[in-house]
């Protein structure tokens, strides 16, 4: 894949994971065609866990892409 458009996905993959941290809720999927959110009150585990992939992946794609 060009470097370029690795440098997109890395930065969409970390923006969710900061959206995710300043709005207190990180999508984990979908059901049908409604997205399935992990909050900090119901399920806090599921969401730091979620908020660390994303941040693990970005970091990857975006180190692999300079």
């Amino acid at each position: 894949m060009p470097p370029v458009l690795l440098l997109l996905v890395s930065l969409v993959i970390i923006g969710m994971a900061v959206r995710g941290l300043l709005t207190g809720k990180v999508m984990a999927g979908s059901r049908g065609l409604r997205p399935n959110y992990y909050t900090k009150q119901d399920s806090p585990v599921l969401y730091y866990g979620f908020i660390f992939v994303y941040l693990s992946i970005g970091a990857f794609v975006l180190f692999h892409s300079m």
